[in-house]
C-alpha cells in the first residue's frame, strides 16, 4: 500500500509546502571570467498560497582569478508553482522565477604598482531557475541548478552545486 504524499511529506518534517527556511553554502561555475565562485545564501519561505510559495533568497558570492577578485551581495523573490514541488520524490525537480537586486565589487591588483582598484555596480535582474534536489537526511540536501537572468548585460548566469542545511 502506497503512502499518501501528505502523509510522507509530514513523515520528512516538511509539510508539504517545503523547507520554510534554510542555509545554502555551495560552488558556482558562473558564464564570463571567472572560472568558479563559492556562495553562502540564506533561504526563507514567507508566504504559500494555492497555486506558488514565495521565497526570499539572500546570497553572497565570492570568486578570484588572477589580479581579479569579485565579490556579490544579493537578495531575491522567488515564485515556485506549487505544481512543480514534489516533496515526497526521492530527487525533486525545482523551478521558479522572480526578481533580485544585486551589488557586485571588483578588486584588481594593479601590478607593479603595489596597490588595488576597485569598481563597484548595483543592479536589479529577472531570473530563472531551474535545476534538483534531493536530501540525503532530514537536516542536509543537496541541489544542482541552472541560473538565466534578464537583462543579460551585468550576467549572474551560472550552473551552482549546493548543500543545503535546515
Amino acid at each position: 500500500m502506497r503512502a499518501s504524499a501528505k502523509a510522507v511529506a509530514e513523515a520528512l518534517g516538511k509539510g508539504r509546502l517545503g523547507d520554510p527556511d534554510r542555509i545554502e553554502l555551495g560552488v558556482a561555475m558562473p558564464e564570463g571570467y571567472f572560472d568558479w565562485l563559492g556562495t553562502f545564501g540564506y533561504r526563507r519561505r514567507v508566504l504559500a498560497d494555492t497555486r506558488f510559495q514565495h521565497y526570499v533568497h539572500a546570497e553572497v558570492t565570492y570568486g578570484k582569478k588572477d589580479y581579479l577578485s569579485e565579490g556579490s551581495m544579493s537578495v531575491a523573490w522567488y515564485l515556485r508553482p506549487e505544481r512543480f514541488w514534489h516533496p515526497e520524490w526521492g530527487v525533486r525537480p525545482v523551478l521558479e522565477g522572480g526578481i533580485g537586486a544585486h551589488v557586485v565589487v571588483q578588486f584588481a591588483d594593479l601590478v607593479g604598482l603595489d596597490d588595488w582598484s576597485s569598481h563597484a555596480r548595483a543592479f536589479v535582474k529577472g531570473h530563472l531557475v531551474a535545476g534538483a534536489e534531493t536530501d540525503l537526511s532530514n537536516r542536509v540536501g543537496l541541489a544542482v541548478r541552472g541560473q538565466f537572468s534578464i537583462p543579460t548585460h551585468h550576467p549572474l548566469d551560472s550552473a551552482q552545486l549546493v548543500l543545503f542545511l535546515r
